[in-house]
């Protein structure tokens, strides 16, 4: 039997999840610069499976920190990032408090595969409703039994969730991955609400 196609009958939702809170796994952190030359300190989350009663399990989230205009003595430890942003990224993540660091990548790879509370809020930017991650708190299930989907990933790929995973600056990455001149950065200012 055919069919005709019918687009009003597709699912037009925008893929754009519920607010509130959810429970998640911070699964890669990334350093990217826009076209208009803002670097932010980008984390991927994924929202966990394991917890009862929360919807969208294995759905991503994503949560940015820009580096500041004008960095501060503070904000110069850790890149020119905002300290006190960064600082309330590791306490939400549960990291020891009083540890020392190397590096912001050091401090990056502690953060990897540790669970969160993200906040999502809806947001209206240049005539569209965007998802916006708009802090992040301390699990209230610590216990994580979160499975991870079984995907293929590249050889070059920046990192994998069921695999140890390293902090990289996009130098790092793009001497590890060459020429990608022939790319467009998935990031674009449309996504940067200043």
């Amino acid at each position: 039997m055919g069919f005709k196609n019918d687009f009003s009958q597709a699912n037009n939702g925008n893929g754009i999840k519920p607010e509130g809170d959810y429970e998640c796994i911070i699964t890669a952190i990334e350093e990217k610069t826009t076209k208009n030359g803002k670097t932010g300190l980008n984390l991927s989350m994924v929202i966990r499976n394991d917890i009862v009663g929360q919807k969208y399990g294995n759905a991503m989230l994503f949560y940015t920190l820009w580096k500041r205009k004008e960095p501060t003595e503070a904000d110069m430890q850790v890149n020119g990032y905002g300290f006190a942003q960064v600082m309330a990224l590791g306490k939400a993540a549960g990291l020891p408090d009083g540890k020392d660091y190397a590096s912001l990548a050091d401090y990056c790879n502690d953060l990897l595969n540790k669970c969160v509370i993200a906040h999502l809020e809806h947001e209206d930017y240049n005539g569209k409703t965007q998802e916006r991650v708009k802090w992040l708190n301390p699990t209230k299930n610590p216990d994580c039994k979160h499975t991870f989907k079984k995907t293929e990933t590249k050889a070059n790929s920046f990192a994998s969730a069921t695999q140890p995973q390293t902090f990289a600056s996009t130098s790092q990455v793009m001497q590890q991955l060459g020429d990608l001149s022939d790319f467009e950065d998935v990031l674009s200012d449309d996504g940067v609400p200043f």
